[in-house]
């Protein structure tokens, strides 16, 4: 019989629905800081002013000879998971004991998930991203925390968006630095655009050390305002009286001091949405990022938000809601994004400020933990599990998992492998060295019209997971002698598939995985243009 620990486990202050005023209060600071930090970049964030000039369009600047000469116009779409979500009930270990014994209500049956392996089932309600997976685009990185977590939604949310140490505080935030150290003459002359744009929220994430490099969009309300009239605000409907004119005074400073709205009116104006978005907040937000994207507004990293991951009490249908909403929001980007061509350029990295406790509570609910999975999508991303579960029986005193990977060890991926900033550079950014994951394959995004493509490039095999038949497919570019082999996780070689000189072509591999054991495997061709590896999975 599980026993309670929502009742035994000691637990950081606050944490709890149980901890009464503690928590409360922890919730009101989060809400007040969120309302404050939305007033300020409302009214007079650094999105706007430039010296008390009011922006609108720039013809020609350092900045735009600084993007010409960079040589990726990769993007970054942040996806923000509000309140900490269940990593546990989102990437389910099907396996694990413990997970069942602790979680006697909330647990998921391994037959009521969809495998990506033996062991690891995804939450049917990203059924929409399944696919992703299976045809290796979508990777996920488990165990996700930092040393010393701080359990507070705002601290915890500031630590991410910082990347600092737990015991660190400052006003800057790793995008901010990053595309200060990517594009050091933004903040030398005024800019038509933002490197960064945030949807439907504000946070520091933008500022750098010099200067903030992004703006805030409250709401697709504002948006549609800025896309249609390039204003913030409308002047129907003010009253003909001295206080009507007082607030038409108001809302002419601000539109006069919104620094991009030029830019993002023309961005709108050249793009649409071409596939049908579904009925939500986040929806709506990427939809906005679509059209901006595609409309070619120069940003680098855009964030988009969704809440309600606080899950203390009756947590399933809320948690099943959210991630249907994120599975189905992202579907219908990815699609808008292959119309045009561009998913080759968009990588979609999902964060959360924590996890969820291991044992459920007395109220059907989660309470706040550490270490969590997080998700990358993208045509470059390389699919599979990343990382590993923590171990749910080591815990710390507290009855939280242990992280197995810093979270800034995924921004230095992203930085090095997808933005390609150097190894010293990330260092500067980040504050420290974390070793990079490998969570990308090479794919061109060079800005030259003549990139040099290698000879050969090795794809992910599909369906994975497979039970019976997959199929391997690999292109070569130039004539090459060609091995192509299976082996096992002890590096023991189970198949030999090609072994053959071949000319150029796009050549595809039945695979028979009925004879193999359930598990994961990897696939290796060795070409004239080197060796490439790409892993698999066998389920029964």
């Amino acid at each position: 019989m599980c026993t309670d620990r929502s009742r035994t486990q000691p637990s950081r202050q606050g944490s709890r629905l149980e901890h009464g005023e503690a928590h409360l209060k922890q919730h009101a600071q989060w809400t007040r800081r969120q309302f404050m930090q939305a007033l300020g970049v409302a009214t007079v964030g650094g999105s706007f002013l430039f010296q008390q000039t009011a922006m609108t369009a720039f013809g020609k600047s350092s900045l735009l000879e600084s993007l010409r000469q960079v040589d990726t116009d990769r993007v970054l779409v942040l996806l923000q998971m509000d309140g900490g979500n269940d990593g546990l009930n989102t990437l389910v270990p099907t396996s694990h004991d413990t997970y069942y014994r602790l979680r006697p209500n909330l647990s998921i049956a391994k037959s009521s998930t969809l495998a990506l392996t033996p062991d690891r089932g995804l939450n049917t309600a990203l059924s929409d991203l399944y696919p992703f997976f299976g045809d290796g685009r979508l990777g996920i990185v488990e165990g996700v925390g930092y040393p010393s977590p701080n359990l507070s939604h705002f601290r915890s949310t500031d630590i991410w968006m910082s990347a600092t140490d737990g015991d660190t505080y400052v006003s800057t935030g790793w995008a901010g630095r990053s595309m200060e150290t990517m594009f050091p003459a933004f903040g030398d002359a005024p800019s038509p655009f933002p490197l960064g744009v945030q949807l439907g929220g504000s946070s520091f994430l933008f500022n750098g050390n010099g200067f903030n490099t992004g703006m805030s969009i409250s709401s697709p309300e504002a948006f549609e305002r800025l896309a249609g009239k390039g204003t913030a605000f409308g002047y129907e409907g003010i009253p003909a009286t001295s206080a009507g004119a007082e607030m038409r005074y108001a809302r002419q400073v601000i539109n006069d001091s919104y620094r991009y709205a030029t830019a993002i009116q023309d961005a709108a104006g050249r793009a649409t949405n071409q596939v049908t978005y579904p009925d939500s907040a986040l929806a709506s937000d990427l939809a906005i990022v679509s059209r901006l994207i595609k409309g070619e507004l120069g940003a680098r990293i855009y964030v988009v938000s969704i809440g309600g991951f606080d899950t203390h009490a009756e947590q399933e249908p809320m948690h099943t809601q959210l991630l249907s909403r994120i599975g189905g929001a992202l579907k219908a980007f990815v699609a808008d994004l292959e119309e045009a061509d561009l998913m080759d350029r968009v990588l979609v990295m999902s964060f959360s400020e924590f996890g969820r406790s291991v044992y459920e509570n007395g109220s059907f609910g989660t309470d706040h933990s550490t270490a969590a999975p997080l998700f990358l999508l993208g045509n470059a991303v390389r699919g599979g599990l990343h990382g590993a579960l923590p171990d749910l029986e080591n815990t710390d005193a507290f009855g939280d998992p242990l992280f197995t990977v810093d979270f800034r060890a995924v921004y230095e991926s992203v930085l090095q492998n997808w933005f390609g900033l150097e190894a010293s550079a990330t260092t500067s950014i980040l504050g420290g060295a974390f070793t990079p994951i490998d969570l990308f394959d090479t794919v061109p995004t060079d800005t030259d019209p003549n990139p040099a493509a290698p000879s050969a490039r090795l794809e992910q095999n599909f369906p994975n997971p497979a039970s019976s038949v997959t199929t391997i497919r690999y292109e070569l570019t130039r004539p090459s002698a060609v091995r192509l082999d299976v082996f096992d996780t002890r590096g023991r070689q189970v198949m030999a598939l090609v072994d053959a000189s071949l000319p150029v072509g796009r050549y595809e591999v039945p695979v028979t995985t009925q004879g193999l054991p359930a598990g994961q495997y990897f696939y290796r061709l060795t070409s004239g243009a080197g060796v490439q590896t790409r892993s698999m999975t066998v389920v029964r």
